[in-house]
C-alpha cells in the first residue's frame, strides 16, 4: 500500500489540532493538542522532584485518546500505513517534536501488546475509567471518529468500537453521530 497523500495528512493534523464543536469560545487548540503538551513535560531522572507542570490527568487522556485511535484503526484487521500515518500525526499534536521515532514505536508496541493481552472490550473499559470528564470523552469520540473516517470512512467495526466507546462513557448514540458528522465535514470526502 503506498503512502497517504502528505496535503491529506496535513488536513487531519489540522482537524485533529483545532478545538471540537463543544469548545468554549477562544479556545485555539483541542484537548487532545493540550493535553499533549502537558503530557510531555513528564520529569526525568533527577528532575522528578523539581516543579514540572506535569499533569498525570493530562497524561492519562493523552493516553487514553491515543489507544481510542488505535483501537478504532486495528478494529478491522493489520493497520494500514494511512491509519500507522495518522496515528503518528495525533501522536505528534502539541509535542513540537519531542517525541522520538523511538518512543513513537515504543507506544505502538505498548498498544499493540495490550490489545493482544486483553480483550477490546477490557481496553474501553480501561479507557472509559481513565476519562471521566464529558467534554475529554466527547474529544475522545471526535479523535477515534477522525482516525475512522481518515483511514476510508467508517466501516461497521469501527462504528461498534466508537459505540462501545459511548456506552462506556454513558454518551449514547447521539454523540456518536455527532463526531462522525464533524469528523466527515471536516475532513470531506477521503
Amino acid at each position: 500500500m503506498s503512502s497517504p497523500d502528505e496535503k491529506f495528512l496535513e488536513r487531519v493534523t489540522q482537524c485533529i489540532a483545532r478545538p471540537g464543536p463543544n469548545a468554549p469560545r477562544g479556545v485555539q487548540h483541542s484537548i487532545l493538542a493540550q493535553a499533549a503538551r502537558l503530557a510531555q513535560s513528564r520529569p526525568m531522572g533527577d528532575e522528578a522532584t523539581a516543579p514540572s507542570g506535569f499533569d498525570p490527568a493530562a497524561a492519562a487522556l493523552f493516553e487514553g485518546t491515543v489507544e481510542s485511535a488505535y483501537l478504532v484503526a486495528a478494529s478491522d484487521g493489520p493497520l494500514t500505513t494511512t491509519e500507522d500515518a495518522v496515528l503518528r500525526s495525533i501522536v505528534g499534536i502539541g509535542c513540537d517534536g519531542k517525541v522520538s521515532a523511538e518512543q513513537i514505536e515504543a507506544l505502538f508496541g505498548e498498544l499493540a501488546s495490550a490489545h493482544k493481552r486483553e480483550s477490546e472490550e477490557e481496553r474501553v473499559a480501561h479507557i472509559a475509567q481513565m476519562i471521566t470528564h464529558r467534554d475529554h470523552q466527547q474529544e475522545v469520540l471526535r479523535i477515534a471518529a477522525i482516525m475512522a473516517r481518515a483511514s476510508g470512512g467508517i466501516r461497521p467495526s469501527e462504528r461498534a468500537l466508537l459505540e462501545r466507546l459511548a456506552q462506556r462513557f454513558t454518551l449514547g448514540s447521539a454523540a456518536v453521530d455527532a463526531a462522525i458528522t464533524e469528523a466527515t465535514e471536516a475532513l470531506g470526502a477521503v
